[in-house]
Parts: C-alpha cells; structure tokens; sequence
C-alpha cells in the first residue's frame, strides 16, 4: 500500500476512534461513560481542592500550549510544502511553459502524458494547481487558528493554579492538532495522480534537490503582483463563502476568550486593547469563577466552542464538503465540544443560582 494512502486510513481510523469515544460518553454506559468523560473533563470540572492535594493522572491545564506550539511546528512545514508544491505548479502557464516542464521531468518523469494517459504537463497542470492551492488555504486557517491560541496562552488567558486536565486527554490533545494538519494537507490524496506527485515533489525536496531553480525564483521582478493573484482567482465561490465563516468563528472565539479573561482581570478588554496589552490577573480572583456576560454569552454558556465549532465548519465550507476525513474531524470537534459545554452548563447552574434560565449550553435555543 502506498505511504499517502496509508496516512490517509491512519488519519480515517484514528478520527473514527475519538468519534467513538465521545459517543460512549453520550451513551448510558455506567463505568465506560463516566471514563470517557472523565478524560474530557479540564478547568473547572476537574479542579484541585489545594496544591497538596491534585487529582491522580492529571496534568496542569496550562499544558494547553503545548498543542499548539506542537500543531504549529507541524503546520508549518505542511504549509510550506504545500505552498512550493502549489507555486511550482502555477508559475508560469505562459512565459515559463519550459521551465515548468522542466520542473516536473525532474519529478522522476511525472510531468509527461501520452496517448495511453498519465499525468499532463503544462497543459494539465490547472487541475493540481487548483488542488494545491485549495489544501495550501485549509492549511493558512488552521496556521492562524494555532497561532492565535498560542497568543491567548500567552497573553489572554489566566489558568488557575489548580485547574487540571486527564493525562490522557493532554495525549489525545498532542496528536489532535498534527493529525487535524495532516488531514488538510491530504484533502486531494484519494487521486493518486495528485498523490503521487507531490510525494515526488517532497521526496525531491527532503533530498535536497532545489527544484524551482529551473524556474522562476520567488523574488523574480518579471513576475508581477498579478501573477501570484492568480492563485486567489481561481478560488471558487464555496472557498471564499468558508474563509468568511472561518473568519467569523476566528474573530468571536477570540473576543468570547478575552471575555473569560476579564472575568481574572484588573480591567475588562475585549476590543483591540487585548491585543496590544496582555491581562493583568487579579490574584484575588485567580481562583473564582464568575457568570460570563456580552457577545454569545448571552446565548449560551460556552460561547467560545460555539465559535470553535463555527470555524471549523468554515473550513469543511472551504474544503468543498467532499473528503470524508475532513468530516470526521468536524464530527469529533461537535462531539467533543458538545460533551465539554454540555457538562460545563450544567456546572454553572449548579454554582450560580441566578444563572440565566434562557441560556443553552453551545447551540442557541437547541442544546
């Protein structure tokens, strides 16, 4: 079996095994149920009484990052490999034909077709350049989704001493954001032609072999801004349609965080000020917890999975909804989210006796 198809089973098995897990902790399973989420519980739902006295195979909540510096370092490269693989097929259908000719007979001769069929050279090239640029786009949402966590770990969030989270769940959270990349980064991979000329593209890369030197280089001056606009051109209306409803899910996670934030704050910022000025935590309150209030909190008690939820349905949107694999980590991101907020709701009802009785706990009105 080939490597691509292999990571592609490996990704469809391991997303089929989280969905599964978060239906047991749907289900009336006695011991199994109470397991599954007590793996996914964190932050408040699994707080230590002291410093003295922490859960069993826990692990501080502020190891958060740790995925996301993780999901970063593998994007990265993905997106880096996505993008010279998608510029070597874009640059040029018309002043460069040869030297993108050129490019691909490198490629172990991928780059001919004859009669019998194959893999086209120039002449075939827009149907993977459109291919590559679509995975290169899916790749850029999940580079700025990383990156903003890493900031709000940073700069946002206040965790409290004694917030914990299940070994087992910090496990589940390292490879979720790899495998979430590796998803993106294989969208197209069902055609074994696209399959099999990126894998030769990198192979070439990994070797050392720097393969655009045949053709134009990155900073050429004959290659205008238009030119590298033709990327964003060929983009379908569904793709745009998906960066919007990213974009919206990315902008609200990001206020609905800083608004939970505030609640540890000396001061309350949730505009641009939160950008340019990290917290302050009040160390009073580093231990408390407060009703949440403004923007989708008014809604619903776990206003940022909403929004996490809605990005992620903004890259499925951009994704064209035809990979199977895509789908299934949109599925473990609802289950998992669903479950989180579902418990976290009924927390704040617990705590709080003027909770508000309108409020659902991720989907306004429903649940």
């Amino acid at each position: 079996m080939e490597l691509g198809i292999s990571i592609v089973l490996g990704l469809r098995i391991f997303w089929i095994a989280l969905v599964v897990l978060c239906s047991i902790g749907c289900l009336p399973l006695g011991a199994a149920r109470e397991f599954v989420l007590n793996i996914g519980h964190r932050g408040k739902l699994k707080l230590a009484t002291t410093a003295d006295n922490l859960p069993r195979f826990t692990v501080p909540q502020r190891w958060f990052t740790h995925f996301y510096l993780l999901g970063l370092l593998v994007n990265t490269a993905l997106l880096t490999i996505t993008f010279l693989f998608a510029y070597a097929c874009t640059f040029p259908i018309q002043e460069h034909e040869s030297q993108v000719s050129a490019i691909f007979s490198a490629l172990g001769g991928a780059g001919t077709r004859d009669a019998s069929g194959g893999i086209g050279t120039v002449e075939h090239l827009a149907e993977y350049r459109g291919r590559a640029w679509s995975s290169f786009l899916l790749l850029v949402m999940m580079e700025a989704q990383v990156l903003r966590r890493i900031f709000e770990n940073f700069h946002v969030f206040q965790f409290s001493p004694l917030a914990r989270m299940h070994v087992l769940g910090y496990l589940v959270g390292m490879g979720y954001y790899p495998a979430a990349s590796f998803t993106l980064f294989t969208q197209h991979f069902q055609d074994r032609d696209y399959m099999s000329l990126i894998s030769k593209f990198l192979l070439q890369r990994l070797g050392g072999a720097w393969i655009l030197h045949t053709g134009p280089p990155l900073l050429n001056s004959q290659i205008k801004l238009q030119d590298y606009a033709k990327s964003l051109q060929g983009f379908e209306a569904f793709q745009w349609i998906g960066l919007a409803v990213f974009s919206l899910g990315w902008i609200q996670q990001y206020r609905t965080h800083c608004i939970l934030a505030s609640l540890r704050s000396k001061e309350v910022r949730t505009g641009v000020g939160a950008v340019f000025k990290p917290f302050a935590v009040d160390r009073k309150r580093a231990n408390r917890y407060e009703i949440p209030r403004g923007s989708w909190f008014e809604w619903v008690s776990c206003a940022h999975y909403s929004a996490e939820i809605v990005l992620y349905a903004g890259i499925v949107i951009a994704s064209g909804g035809n990979n199977i694999n895509i789908w299934l980590l949109f599925l473990w991101v609802v289950f998992n989210l669903s479950l989180s907020a579902r418990d976290t709701h009924q927390w704040y009802k617990t705590k709080f006796e003027d909770y508000p009785l309108f409020r659902r706990a991720i989907i306004p009105f429903i649940y």
